[in-house]
């Protein structure tokens, strides 16, 4: 037992908003405040003094804690943070070699490991930046505070309190920080819904924060090799950028926009970002990180009012065609396929209405799996015979075309992985393995006969595996079928960790579906 607010044992169930004139931060300080305890003998205007006083700025470090702990660990770590807190926002000299980076660190470090310290932080951020004679001191407060409230959840008993504080900052105009209120506001919100960010800025994004710079340039690439500029803030999660985006193509429908998910690119690993995640736990201070976006789910009926909505599917659609993503066996009917697909790539290029594409052109419009198997002779034939008997279309009449004709192969719609071992002895390998809204399935590595169908609802869980010897594949573990007869699989294959969260990401976004 640590304090008298229950600090960390209930979760946080519902948000209170709260209304009127209770839950105000003097209200909490005479019910919770260790120093409240012994002004209980004071009546009237002196009460109500003292009382206001426990939630106002103090220029002299606090002795003991604000919270009574019963633990003295907890009691030392909140009054060494009260002078960190100090000594950042101006109001004590700081340590030799410390800088205001190092202060913020420390405080939010506490936090991370002492979260029966919440509360004791929120109220000691609090009581610092009210009435506090020293603009850019309240200035300093408020940005710790625009941190903490991302981060880190106050109990529920403080709740209330902290949401009515920030409240009545956000709402009075004349004050200077009404802005940042709003901000923390917003961040709590967020940090109810989605947890909070996982890890801890980089001191760049702190120093940008101290410099009064609140959001970092983003270029998200587009499939097609369009860029997309953005602005992403400290709280930013991928549903807000999603929203961004894909308005901008028009494909503001909610249900639309839960088919398209950011990835996240480091050094050849892809990992998809999750709706409620974090950009920013991501974005590596390196820049190493490059942030795409794709479709991976076919739901909604695709349609192409807009221009960059069209382009955007068409990159991916032709990216994935021609780099082996849709599965395609060679056979006659294929070769007729990939012949008048040409022939429209031809035509989406601007200005080649009237041109019959060269040997070199005929070979990029080929999927890379089919190079081998397809004569260049005979494609050219076909495709000079189509241009002959067509009439030719205008370059965005081509890539819709060309988009429609590829969600009719029988693979289209499916993350497609390639598969080196499986522990199911029926299913031949190497292989692949498919993922859409729906199903896994095991698709033969040459004949692309179907082995193994395991539908999504019957996948009970899942778990990625390290490789078992150096030099080896990881893979990942998926327990499916019912109570009654249940099944286990593993895989191994170098893209385990993104197959694992693509079904992930697939598993979240149907739901929200049903």
């Amino acid at each position: 037992q640590s304090s008298v607010p229950s600090l960390t044992s209930e979760p946080n169930s519902i948000m209170l908003v709260p209304v009127g004139d209770h839950y105000t931060m003097m209200d909490f300080a005479t019910a919770y405040f260790r120093e409240a305890q012994s002004m209980q003998g004071l009546k009237g205007m002196s009460a109500e003094k003292s009382a206001a006083g426990l939630v106002q700025h103090t220029k002299v470090p606090i002795q003991e804690s604000l919270l009574q702990y019963s633990d003295s660990e907890l009691n030392e770590l909140a009054t060494k943070n009260f002078k960190t807190l100090m000594r950042f926002m101006g109001d004590q000299p700081k340590l030799k070699n410390q800088n205001e980076v190092e202060c913020i660190y420390e405080i939010l470090q506490l936090c991370m490991e002492k979260e029966s310290l919440h509360d004791e932080v929120y109220c000691q951020v609090i009581k610092q930046v009210t009435h506090n004679p020293n603009q850019e001191s309240v200035l300093r407060g408020w940005l710790l505070l625009n941190l903490l409230t991302g981060y880190f959840l106050p109990s529920n008993i403080l709740m209330p309190y902290a949401t009515k504080f920030l409240q009545l900052a956000s709402s009075d105009p004349s004050s200077t920080h009404h802005d940042i209120a709003k901000i923390c506001q917003s961040n709590l919100r967020k940090n109810f819904m989605y947890g909070g960010r996982r890890h801890l800025p980089f001191p760049v994004e702190i120093e940008a924060l101290l410099k009064g710079r609140s959001a970092r340039r983003l270029v998200v690439l587009m499939p097609g090799g369009v860029e997309y500029l953005t602005r992403i803030k400290t709280f930013t999660v991928a549903k807000e950028l999603l929203q961004e985006i894909c308005e901008q193509m028009g494909a503001g429908e909610q249900e639309e926009i839960q088919e398209f998910v950011l990835f996240a690119i480091r050094n050849n690993m892809v990992r998809p970002v999750r709706s409620e995640e974090y950009l920013h736990d991501y974005l590596l201070e390196d820049k190493l990180v490059t942030v795409s976006l794709r479709r991976l789910i076919w739901r909604t009926p695709v349609h192409f009012e807009n221009k960059i909505y069209t382009d955007v599917h068409y990159g991916q659609v032709l990216w994935d065609y021609l780099h082996g993503r849709i599965l395609l066996s060679h056979s006659k009917e294929t070769e007729m396929q990939v012949g008048i697909l040409a022939m429209l790539q031809h035509w989406a290029r601007t200005e080649q209405q009237n041109s019959a594409p060269s040997r070199e052109e005929l070979r990029e419009y080929t999927p890379k799996t089919l190079q081998s198997s397809i004569s260049l002779q005979a494609l050219e034939n076909h495709v000079g015979m189509l241009l002959r008997t067509r009439q030719p279309l205008q370059p965005m009449d081509a890539k819709i075309q060309f988009i429609e004709h590829v969600m009719k192969f029988p693979f289209f719609g499916y993350n497609i992985y390639f598969v080196e071992r499986v522990s199911d002895n029926t299913i031949s390998v190497p292989c692949f393995f498919g993922v859409n809204k729906e199903e896994i399935i095991a698709v033969h590595g040459t004949t692309q006969a179907i082995s193994s169908v395991i539908p999504l609802k019957e996948l009970q869980k899942m778990r990625t595996l390290r490789p078992v010897s150096d030099g080896g594949l990881p893979g990942i573990e998926l327990n499916y079928g019912s109570a009654a007869s249940p099944k286990t699989m593993w895989l191994e294959l170098s893209q385990a960790k993104e197959m694992y969260h693509t079904i992930v990401v697939i598993l979240d976004k149907t739901e929200l579906h049903h």
